[in-house]
């Protein structure tokens, strides 16, 4: 097994405490302590992009972004909570929600009862709920000790809440009941933890960063307290840890914004194979096309993806991982809910199986969840390694991640894939054919019978077409036939070319088409090719056609 990969993705930054993640966008969103500053980056597909989004917030801790997706709510250390719009983000535009607390830490939002939570760093310190329309403050507990983190349960019933305690407890993790306001301690001894971050959607365990000298990030599970270290050496003072995918971290420190990935390789291969006959290997992780080599069992280059993208596991590595006995396969984060079918071999004939999602581990259990094929009934199925049917005409058009994550019994992962970008696209092919023109003086377009008269053989015809893809995944061809016969060049008509190449009509002489013939009649075609692929054919459901007759007869 491999250790976590780091990637510096963002350095000199001034004071990077809280942040939250937009799977829409890509995007991290940050504040800087020291420079005052909002600010993001967008840390996939392409190269990182550091933006400056607000100036002159005072000494700003967190950041969370609204469920509206076009404003943010940011605490500051000197005792606000304000909220702003993310395309005006400076600090003299934002709206003050509450005022009047000691230290405010980070934010829990919870829009769908109009309450944000949050803790104030002091000794005795509380647990704060804010009505967000009204600002109306409510102390929860006062029974914390520089309080730092806090997160909810999904169920709104307990939080969570990292405490950098100046006791024997060190720092520590407290589960606070909202009901009671009754506090337990989950583990101590650990060294300035900070803010906190929900580990799985099963909310199992907590990513907690520790500050310095520890520089490090643990996992701690709020059922049984046990503290794991996922990562060391990470850089200078930890603050935020952001999920963007299984399997991958984002984590905020001081200076420097680092993405660590915690996919483990396995010698048998890749838990993701790839899409259909497209290994996950031919798909380019910065632009989401496939491109495989000449000469393999399906080849295409630079092509999107579209239609039910037939999801391809490696359950001989999954069957192999312990602990491991049930798979997701999760889209932007997402675990996919759907069921698929399968041929399954029952003895005498192969019949299709429908295989539908369970909701695994205790109540509300983890959803999205399929049984690993075991090794010895592999090849019962057909395909071995079909592990889900994904429908991506209910994504949007653009880039989206695909991660397969493995766990136990209880619904806890164990072990995620590499992450594996692909661009999805599902837009129709748009062709049509205008009435071809007699470039005459005036010219003569053909009437409502398709007919054009022409006196001089040298006077050239156009045939006007329109092809056109929303973002250019198509090629486009043109053919012209008189009467049975095709017409070859002159003229020279587009064939395979890229919907990006239109530049005008196909032009020629009355005497390249009519031949020998005084008068003759003509088809044309124009046919739109979507290049768009599922893994196994190019989805041609989304190709675009448009025909069109007329007839050249000579002015008598």
């Amino acid at each position: 097994m491999t250790a976590p990969t780091q990637t510096q993705l963002q350095s000199d930054l001034s004071g990077a405490i809280g942040c939250d993640f937009a799977s829409a966008k890509n995007e991290l969103f940050f504040v800087e302590f020291d420079a005052g500053k909002l600010s993001s980056l967008t840390v996939a597909p392409a190269t990182p992009a550091y933006t400056t989004l607000g100036l002159g917030y005072n000494q700003p801790e967190d950041v969370r972004l609204s469920d509206d997706g076009i404003h943010a709510y940011v605490t500051e250390r000197t005792g606000d909570l304000v909220r702003v719009a993310l395309a005006s983000a400076n600090r003299s535009a934002a709206v003050v929600v509450a005022t009047g607390m000691t230290a405010p830490q980070q934010l829990f939002l919870d829009e769908a009862h109009g309450v944000a939570y949050t803790v104030e760093y002091a000794s005795p310190g509380s647990l704060v709920r804010i009505d967000l329309g009204t600002g109306a403050k409510t102390v929860v507990t006062t029974a914390l000790d520089n309080p730092i983190g806090v997160v909810l349960s999904s169920d709104l019933q307990y939080a969570y809440v990292s405490e950098q305690t100046t006791g024997p407890d060190k720092g520590r993790i407290s589960r606070v009941q909202l009901s009671s306001a009754a506090r337990t301690t989950l583990a101590t001894g650990l060294t300035s933890p900070f803010f906190l971050t929900w580990a799985d959607a099963a909310q199992d365990s907590l990513y907690v960063p520790q500050r310095d000298p520890a520089n490090s990030v643990v996992q701690v599970n709020v059922t049984s307290g046990t503290v794991n270290t996922v990562i060391t050496d990470v850089p200078f003072r930890p603050s935020c840890v952001a999920v963007p995918y299984s399997g991958t971290m984002l984590i905020c420190s001081d200076s420097v914004i680092e993405s660590v990935s915690l996919f483990v390789a396995l010698s048998d291969g890749p838990l993701l194979m790839g899409i259909g006959l497209i290994p996950s290997s031919d798909v380019d992780n910065t632009t989401g096309l496939a491109t495989t080599p000449s000469g393999s069992p399906y080849y295409v280059v630079d092509a999107p993806f579209g239609g039910t993208l037939p999801i391809m596991v490696n359950f001989q590595s999954a069957d192999g991982v312990p602990g491991a006995l049930y798979y997701q396969v999760e889209v932007d984060g997402t675990a996919q809910t759907g069921s698929w079918t399968v041929y399954y071999w029952n003895g005498a004939t192969y019949v299709l199986e429908t295989i539908a999602a369970e909701t695994i581990g205790a109540s509300p259990g983890t959803p999205g969840c399929f049984p690993i094929h075991p090794v010895a009934d592999l090849f019962l199925y057909q395909p071995p390694s079909l592990g889900y049917e994904l429908d991506t005409t209910v994504l949007s058009n653009g880039l989206h991640t695909i991660v397969v994550q493995l766990l136990n019994s209880s619904g806890n992962p164990v072990q995620a894939s590499e992450p594996m970008t692909v661009l999805v696209n599902n837009q129709p092919c748009i062709a049509s054919l205008q009435a071809p023109v007699l470039n005459t003086t005036p010219p003569k377009t053909a009437n409502s019978c398709g007919l054009l008269v022409y006196s001089d053989t040298s006077t050239t015809v156009s045939l006007p077409y329109t092809v056109s893809q929303p973002a250019g995944f198509a090629t486009f061809s043109i053919s012209l036939a008189r009467g049975v016969t095709p017409v070859g060049p002159p003229p020279t008509l587009p064939s395979g070319a890229p919907v990006t190449a239109v530049a005008s009509p196909v032009t020629a002489t009355v005497a390249d088409l009519i031949g020998t013939c005084p008068t003759a009649g003509f088809a044309v075609e124009v046919y739109v090719a979507a290049t768009m692929t599922n893994g196994y054919n190019r989805q041609s459901q989304y190709d675009a056609e448009a025909l069109e007759g007329f007839v050249l007869a000579k002015d008598t």
